[in-house]
């Protein structure tokens, strides 16, 4: 969905002249950094967690609803941001292409995933390559060359779909990384990047996270000189001659010392960002609006937590091929996940173990069998009742990439569920009796 779409740009500006409400962080944030979000189908938000992506809603008090796991957009090798067209069933994102630069691609959605994955034809991009001296030699007036220096990032869209924005390293910018955008000129190739402006928006400093609302209202990051500390949140407008006012800053409830970035807007209710601020539980996380009520500024409260609501899904430990025992990078994630289940005090848990699809069936059963008893021998370790845990095998019959053809989509086959069955206890035969008698009387 097309945020223009999903919000009026003229509802923003009177949140954004006057003060944006108090922001509280997610209590679906882990010691794990969250990182980047996106606005993606039926107004959902779509996020990545280590290798994971996930999504969720905006609950009706602006607060984050369960999280669900997307295995559609697991796998992709997304960087950041990408830019959902619903019109078209397409996505635009970023991924290290040759030379570890960051390049644009999109992706299809056909048969139920992001398929036909290719590199966008933009002009005035694509590298040339000209012999000479038996030397290849890479020109490219726009892509700065160097390992991991170059390349374009965290897009977004405007104009029904025929404009993406995005920030970018190029020789052709003001500073360290500047906002663009391009326009399609017809199906599969995209204009010249054009800077969004030169005057206010680009500088010397960093800008980046560029999202567009009404294709009237610029959000984006920076860590220009007059910031809180790192990158701050500012807002401009863009006039209709295309140029940009001089972008203002979001007020404190948003900004702080920590780096500030990535607004996105769920289904035009509630304002979520990301923080490296203190307070939080990881490294990046994700804050909600916990109201757009018009307030004074105040300090922000990052121990006031939303509700949580039903729904219980985590998804966690790719294991290693023919591998039972979990990988140390995910054993952090135990903590987090006895915390969470323990706000359900009668809850009864599945631990479902998965292999990948290469293999004999009965091996695999066997395997995944394994691989969820050592979750639930970790978690009863950690204090979780015995008695509340299911552990079961599903072998190779649940993958999440049906059709894997590499190892890293073999590994997201690898892992084990853990999920709500059981909200609360069944009653006794006693109990139902004495209901029965009281409801005779």
């Amino acid at each position: 969905m097309l945020l223009g779409s999903m919000l009026e740009a003229g509802a923003v500006l009177d949140r954004v002249d006057g003060s944006w409400g108090d922001f509280s962080s997610s209590d679906k944030n882990t010691s794990a950094a969250e990182l980047p979000m996106s606005a993606y189908k039926d107004g959902t938000i779509a996020f990545f967690r280590n290798d994971s992506a996930y999504t969720f809603r905006v609950t009706e008090d602006l607060g984050v609803d369960s999280l669900v796991y997307c295995p559609e957009l697991t796998g992709l090798g997304i960087e950041g941001t990408f830019a959902y067209d619903a019109s078209r069933q397409k996505i635009y994102f970023s991924k290290k292409g040759k030379n570890e630069k960051n390049d644009l691609y999109e992706a299809s959605w056909i048969e139920g995933a992001w398929n036909k994955v290719n590199l966008l034809t933009i002009k005035g991009v694509s590298a040339q390559t000209l012999t000479h001296k038996n030397s290849s030699l890479v020109v490219s007036r726009w892509v700065q060359q160097g390992r991991g220096a170059s390349g374009f990032y965290n897009p977004s869209l405007g104009k029904d779909g025929n404009r993406i924005y995005f920030s970018g390293e190029f020789k052709a910018g003001q500073g360290a990384r500047d906002l663009w955008y391009i326009d399609r000129e017809s199906d599969g190739v995209w204009s010249r990047p054009k800077a969004i402006d030169t005057i206010y928006v680009n500088g010397k400093a960093k800008e980046d996270y560029p999202m567009v609302v009404g294709d009237s209202l610029l959000f984006f990051s920076s860590d220009r000189e007059g910031t809180l500390g790192g990158l701050d949140v500012y807002y401009s407008r863009i006039k209709k001659d295309g140029t940009c006012t001089k972008p203002e800053a979001l007020n404190n409830a948003v900004n702080s010392s920590a780096d500030d970035y990535n607004v996105v807007f769920g289904e035009g209710k509630g304002a979520f960002f990301i923080s490296d601020r203190k307070g939080g539980k990881g490294a990046a996380d994700i804050y909600a609006a916990a109201t757009f009520q018009m307030v004074p500024d105040q300090d922000l409260d990052p121990e006031e937590l939303l509700s949580e609501p039903k729904g219980f899904l985590w998804v966690l430990c790719f294991f290693d091929l023919d591998k039972s025992d979990m990988k140390p990078a995910y054993e952090v994630q135990l903590d987090e996940l006895v915390e969470a289940m323990n706000e359900y005090p009668d809850g009864e848990f599945e631990i479902s173990g998965h292999t990948d699809v290469r293999g004999a069936a009965d091996y695999n059963q066997r395997l995944s069998e394994n691989r969820a008893k050592t979750v639930g021998k970790l978690l009863v370790k950690r204090g979780f009742p015995a008695n509340r845990l299911k552990m079961v095998g599903k072998g190779l019959t649940e993958p999440i990439i049906p059709n894997a053809q590499t190892e890293p989509e073999h590994e997201q086959n690898r892992r084990v569920e853990v999920r709500l069955i059981v909200e609360e206890p069944a009653q006794t035969e006693e109990a139902n009796n004495d209901n029965e008698k009281k409801g005779e009387e």
